[in-house]
């Protein structure tokens, strides 16, 4: 996972609901109450909720700036404050303003989570565990939350302990396919192919074009030593994504037994991914 997962819960911030269905709409809206009351510090933070939402992330910490100025122990501006540094990958001034957020609203879980997330993408491993730990205080319930927390300890090295957080997210959410995914990983990093080929079904049993889980699933096998397997399931992610896994696959050790195998030399090169747009553009095109 990523970077696809952490957009998503950003979108998903308080300011949703505060702020009117038409953004334009609401800007100017928002602008005629600022002409006659400039010191209204809730509009400020919603009008830069606004312009975070359309992409304006600039001009958007700086409204946060004028509410902070306005009321510096207003929550609500110090968190949108920080999600729009987040949206430039400004993370170590977005942790300041996720700390502020925090001391100000201490049960607030999506601070928290933010922070996590944060944290994690300045390699803070420790203080993102303690976030995402606080989170789960507040939320227990909150699948994403324990996934984020089992990649954390997967990276500190506590592989089992993340094992157990990556079970516990999937009995609040046995859907979660991407909890599968990683569970499938962590697996692989520990010897246990077999199983985590399992997981990597069951990821794939709830969303099929998933590379990553096929592409892992790749792995396993080449480590199992079934070699035509494994080409099998990496033809199926290159088919769904060649220009990553075609890059990944060219460097991978797991697949060092394959190296110089035709089959897999064919896969990897440049000219297979270029069939394989084009039939995926043939299909799509109806041709």
């Amino acid at each position: 996972m990523g970077q696809d997962q952490y957009s998503e819960d950003l979108g998903n911030s308080t300011h949703q609901a505060r702020c009117p269905n038409s953004l334009e709409g609401a800007l100017a809206r928002y602008d005629a109450l600022l002409a006659n009351q400039p010191d209204l510090y809730e509009v400020w933070t919603c009008r830069g909720f606004v312009l975070e939402h359309l992409g304006h992330y600039r001009e958007a910490i700086a409204n946060f700036d004028q509410a902070i100025k306005i009321n510096p122990d207003y929550a609500l501006a110090w968190h949108g404050q920080a999600i729009a540094l987040t949206s430039l990958r400004c993370y170590e001034e977005a942790v300041i303003s996720l700390n502020k957020t925090v001391k100000l609203t201490p049960k607030n879980a999506q601070a928290w989570y933010n922070r996590g997330n944060a944290l994690v993408f300045l390699y803070r491993y420790e203080e993102a565990l303690t976030s995402f730990n606080r989170v789960i205080e507040i939320t227990p319930k909150d699948y994403k939350a324990w996934y984020h927390r089992s990649k954390v300890l997967a990276n500190l090295g506590y592989q089992y302990a993340a094992l157990a957080s990556l079970d516990k997210a999937l009995t609040i959410n046995p859907k979660c396919y991407y909890a599968l995914n990683y569970r499938g990983t962590v697996l692989k990093k520990l010897g246990q192919y077999e199983a985590a080929i399992s997981s990597f079904d069951r990821s794939l049993q709830i969303k099929p074009n998933h590379p990553d889980a096929w592409y892992n699933k790749a792995r396993c096998f080449a480590l199992l030593g079934d070699l035509e397997t494994a080409l099998n399931y990496l033809h199926q992610a290159l088919k769904l994504n060649p220009t990553l896994y075609r890059a990944i696959a060219k460097i991978d050790a797991d697949f060092n037994a394959l190296s110089n195998h035709p089959r897999f030399c064919t896969l990897i090169s440049p000219t297979q991914s270029a069939n394989n747009n084009q039939t995926v553009s043939f299909a799509r095109s109806g041709t």
